[in-house]
């Protein structure tokens, strides 16, 4: 393959709201068989090697509903949505709900905004995928669910069909009767991938594949757990 078709490495960007990794060469270190998988898919990366918004971007919901407003209860979250494809999680946010709060008051949005920020919930996660994941495996506030995803998956996560999220929500104050029902939800935004190729390769085969398109990947990289 000629110099001018050899795929870019990483290349430097302005900070801002997290999206998830942009460049392939910030991925094939870290998980050679998804930079493998980004390959073999049409359209989702450009040849300077920037990852493109293309291939079909889907969210899917975790929620938990409170019902009951003591400090101290957990619920447990329950997945919205089915899975019928791999599915590359690149970014997770999350919101809070209280749809009896403050009704029909002019300050309720202000209120619901700030009550976000500092929910004094939470929450737990596991996945299990091609790969482990503890996202969290003990308490963590909510608020910082996506710098915890940023630095715990930093090439984000492949979620198969028969993928396993299990999350929890602990409440950390008395909730007033206003405050009932309250709903977390955690949100996982991906990009739909095709199914076959990241399961069926390992990282051997993925860095050699890589290193024959032109990239320099180091060996001994280590498979996900």
């Amino acid at each position: 393959m000629s110099a001018d078709n050899k795929v870019g490495l990483a290349a430097p960007v302005e900070r801002s709201a997290w999206r998830g990794p942009q460049w392939l060469g910030d991925i094939a270190p870290i998980d050679p068989r998804l930079a493998y998988t980004l390959l073999r898919s049409p359209g989702l990366v450009a040849p300077n090697g920037c990852i493109q918004e293309t291939g079909g971007w889907e969210i899917i919901n975790l929620v938990g509903r409170f019902e009951s407003g003591a400090a101290g209860t957990a619920v447990e979250a329950k997945l919205q949505n089915f899975l019928n494809s791999d599915l590359w999680i690149r970014r997770v946010t999350y919101t809070v709900r209280r749809p009896n709060a403050f009704a029909g008051n002019i300050l309720k949005a202000q209120s619901d905004y700030f009550n976000k920020l500092n929910p004094n919930i939470d929450f737990t996660l596991l996945i299990d995928s091609y790969c482990r994941i503890l996202v969290s495996p003990g308490p963590t506030p909510l608020e910082n669910i996506e710098t915890v995803f940023e630095c715990v998956c930093p090439a984000g996560i492949i979620l198969r069909c028969s993928a396993g999220l299990l999350a929890t929500f602990i409440l950390n104050r008395n909730l007033a009767p206003d405050e009932l029902p309250t709903e977390a939800i955690i949100s996982l935004h991906g990009t739909v991938l095709p199914n076959g190729i990241y399961g069926a390769c390992t990282n051997d085969l993925a860095i050699a594949a890589l290193r024959e398109w032109g990239m320099v990947i180091p060996s001994g990289i280590p498979p996900c757990p």
